[in-house]
């Protein structure tokens, strides 16, 4: 599973008492190639099983990939050729998933001076299973509202905002402990750089919110 792509697949329309539903219609792993050549014969395949017709497709909502938005090969031009085979005259309707150019807007705030640090201090915790152990023990024994620090991964931004969150709130004990282990971070000692951590946190904290928000089924942009 960790090794394949996965497609996600959502339906969204109109019903015959015209009410506006969205569903998940297939989530499929693309183990080999993710060209839009495989996309659109995964579409195709979704669209089949549920007795779903081109000719009644008004448009496509992508996150704008290459393979999806590819010109000449791409997951919209083949469903565009696909509807147009049937009619020549329809236009499929193309948008932009407004979630990912939300997640671009955090690789303009120049927060890697903050995000490394960050990220220093939790692989330094986090990576020895003593330290680890030690600094769980700490945590518990301050009745701290966190057990625990996780890790941030590039690919789960999302988790950003929550390791900034926790290092922020437990930054006097983390400084503690490093100094304790003779490995004194300098940058929790700096009251510049500490502002800056906790503006990357209300920063993040804003994003994954909105980010969750976006996700809600039934919302128009007019009610956010």
């Amino acid at each position: 599973m960790r090794a394949a792509a996965q497609l996600l697949i959502f339906v969204h329309g109109i019903t015959t008492d015209f009410k506006i539903m969205e569903e998940l219609a297939a989530m499929q792993s693309m183990k080999g190639t993710t060209t839009g050549h495989d996309l659109v014969t995964e579409v195709n395949a979704c669209l089949d099983t549920l007795g779903l017709k081109w000719d009644k497709l008004a448009g496509v909502t992508t996150d704008g990939y290459p393979n999806q938005m590819g010109k000449n090969v791409g997951l919209l031009k083949r469903m565009q050729d696909k509807v147009t085979e049937i009619d020549p005259e329809q236009k499929l309707v193309f948008l932009h998933c407004i979630i990912h150019p939300e997640v671009l807007c955090k690789s303009v705030l120049k927060i890697n001076h903050v995000v490394d640090v960050v990220a220093k201090i939790v692989n330094l915790i986090r990576a020895r299973a003593l330290n680890h152990r030690q600094i769980v023990v700490l945590l518990e024994e301050n009745e701290t509202e966190h057990c625990d620090i996780g890790y941030h991964t590039a690919v789960r931004w999302l988790s950003l905002g929550k390791m900034l969150k926790s290092v922020w709130e437990l930054r006097e004990e983390i400084q503690d402990f490093c100094v304790k282990k003779g490995n004194g971070i300098p940058q929790l000692s700096d009251a510049d750089w500490i502002a800056d951590l906790g503006f990357a946190v209300d920063v993040t904290a804003l994003m994954n919110k909105l980010n969750v928000k976006l996700q809600c089924k039934g919302l128009f942009v007019h009610k956010m």
